[in-house]
């Protein structure tokens, strides 16, 4: 019997595979694939046709080996390389992603699409300042490629950088003017700047390029929340497409425009849906001292009983790992506050603490995560859904907010917690009893004396407390008087 001795399959097969991928028959693309790789193992380009495929039926793992596959076969590919860091990527391997990007880097530098994506590896993993620099480098070997400038800037925003990230967004609109995200993720940054005008300007622009640009519709239905333009902001979250807690925006609209009806139409339908969420905790709540209608409430009846106060000073080095690390951040020249309309006479941090770099920021960190584990073990035996629909994952999102002298903080809740909570780094001494106290409550003062459950508590903090609530209520401050800077970190616990 004769031996086989061909090494390539025969044209006509590789034809018709490239056929199949071009007209976007992935199964038939598939199995001529599978069929072509059993009997020449070493045939490079049906292995990528294979793994393109499998990527794009979602069979990752199965994708991944066949990437695997292309680079053993030619260890030399650069785009072998970048593809399998971009399956890397889909399945959260972002370490071995950024290994894969470097050596298709190694074997060409010069393309821009490698290193756009090792920045994007790098943000995957919090490295911000890698990524930054591998974005950089993408634009200089192709200033024309809008995506750059985009991740780019979405990296300058998370460090808090918001006017080199402002310019980035407007870079990436100058060379795709069509690109509706483009104009999405400026607003955003408009927004943290202040410049509240001209964010709405750039979501109208964004849906008027793509109206079916749910996150546009979102944030535009935030600014327009902001400003109590509560009707119209309840259509721009119900044009969302249900993004992020879009339904919950909508709900409180209803609420604040006295619209009892859909008001409760709407809660009705989103409790009978399984929905747990500090906001609809928080609006049954309201909405019972409101109008004296009590419905079910799967966040928390009585979150004034989950409050937790508790004095770091007794268990940490206070100075050295919250002060010093609190006042270095503040006195960062390079960083861009965030525009906080409801703090008077202060200002807060942009982006996330816990995205910077350094041990002192990770022990912060750790030090919450442990202390939210000991609320959690504190209330183990409640049976309300804060404590019984505890989320499985979780992160901590966390701000300095700094306030002088008059400074306070206006009522508001924290629509994307699960429970929000304080570090109280320096307090200055008081000259009335409840000087720059921290109150948190069930409603607005303005609904404060119906009905007859206790509505707010005044809670007297000093430096080195720490205080920890269900995001469903209501909080502000009370003011200050002091030569002395207020400086509290304040924290979310983010589900998921």
């Amino acid at each position: 019997m004769l031996e086989n001795k061909e090494k390539k399959p025969p044209k006509t097969e590789v034809d018709s595979l490239l056929q199949y991928y071009k007209d976007g028959d992935n199964n038939a693309a598939e199995m001529l694939a599978v069929s072509i790789t059993e009997k020449f193992p070493k045939h490079q380009l049906s292995w990528k046709v294979l793994a393109s495929v499998l990527k794009t039926k979602g069979e990752l793992f199965r994708s991944l080996e066949a990437n695997e596959k292309v680079v053993e076969i030619n260890p030399g590919d650069a785009e072998g390389y970048n593809n399998l860091g971009n399956t890397l990527i889909q399945l959260g391997r972002f370490n071995e992603a950024e290994e894969s990007y470097k050596r298709a880097i190694e074997i060409n530098p010069d393309h821009h699409e490698f290193h756009n994506n090792l920045g994007f590896a790098y943000r995957s993993s919090n490295k911000f300042d890698e990524s930054i620099i591998s974005y950089k480098k993408s634009i200089v070997l192709n200033p024309g490629f809008a995506l750059s400038y985009i991740n780019l800037g979405g990296s300058l925003k998370a460090v808090g950088k918001l006017k080199e990230a402002e310019e980035s967004y407007k870079k990436s609109i100058a060379v795709a003017p069509k690109n509706s995200e483009s104009y999405t993720y400026l607003a955003l940054v408009l927004r943290d700047l202040g410049r509240y005008s001209e964010a709405e300007t750039n979501y109208r622009k964004a849906i008027a390029l793509k109206p079916e640009n749910f996150s546009a519709h979102y944030h535009l239905g935030i600014v327009l929340f902001e400003f109590r333009h509560y009707k119209e902001a309840a259509k721009h979250f119900q044009l969302s497409n249900n993004v992020a807690h879009s339904k919950s925006f909508a709900l409180k609209c209803f609420y604040l425009q006295g619209e009892k009806s859909i008001f409760y139409e709407q809660l009705d339908s989103m409790i009978a849906e399984g929905r747990v969420s500090p906001v609809i905790g928080s609006l049954s709540c309201r909405s019972e001292i409101r109008y004296g209608i009590k419905r079910s409430n799967p966040f928390c009846n009585d979150p004034l009983k989950y409050i937790l106060k508790t004095d770091l000073t007794k268990e940490y080095d206070f100075k050295n790992i919250f002060i010093d690390e609190a006042k270095s951040i503040l006195n960062d020249d390079t960083l861009s506050p965030k525009d906080q309309g409801l703090i008077t006479n202060g200002y807060q941090t942009t982006g996330n603490l816990f995205d910077r770099k350094g041990t002192s920021i990770a022990r912060i960190h750790d030090i919450i995560c442990l202390e939210v584990e000991k609320y959690r073990a504190h209330f183990k035996d409640s049976d309300e859904g804060v404590i019984t629909n505890w989320p499985a994952n979780y992160s901590i999102h966390g701000w300095l907010i700094s306030m002088k002298s008059g400074g306070e903080l206006a009522s508001h809740m924290h629509d994307n917690g699960w429970l929000s909570g304080s570090i109280y780094i320096n307090i200055p001494p008081k000259l009335k009893s409840d000087s720059g106290n921290l109150v948190v409550c069930i409603d607005d003062e303005k609904y404060e004396t119906m009905g007859s459950k206790n509505q707010k508590e005044s809670i007297d903090v000093v430096t080195g407390n720490l205080c920890i609530f269900p995001s469903s209520l209501l909080h502000h401050t009370i003011p200050f008087e002091s030569e002395e800077e207020r400086i509290v970190l304040a924290f979310d616990v983010i589900p998921g």
